[in-house]
């Protein structure tokens, strides 16, 4: 038997599922944030970090984990990185470690 309709129930289902993936994917993370004041920038890409504080840079990488990412920065002393955590709001910008970070394109 050939049912049209089983074909528009099959095809709404697919979209909406479709529809569903494509809203709740978490936003691109790779990118340039810097706080208001243009003091503060992290670069973020395929896994790496990059920091800059005060003329200052710094290279690590980074990890996430659900809305939190991780960044940590190797010092002299191997054992003991530096490691700073941000939450990725809802708007897409960082907030941790005294900061909120914008994300400039």
């Amino acid at each position: 038997m050939n049912r049209p309709w089983t074909r528009g129930v099959l095809l709404v289902s697919i979209l909406a599922g479709l529809s569903l993936a494509v809203a709740c994917r978490p936003p691109r993370l790779d990118g340039v944030y810097r706080d208001a004041a243009d003091t503060f920038t992290v670069v973020l890409s395929k896994g790496k970090a990059s920091m800059v504080f005060g003329g200052v840079e710094a290279d690590g990488t980074y990890t996430v984990s659900g809305n939190k990412i991780t960044i940590t920065l190797p010092t002299r002393d191997a054992s003991q990185p530096l490691v700073f955590v941000f939450t990725m709001d809802s708007d897409g910008s960082l907030e941790g470690s005294g900061f909120k970070l914008l994300k400039r394109m």
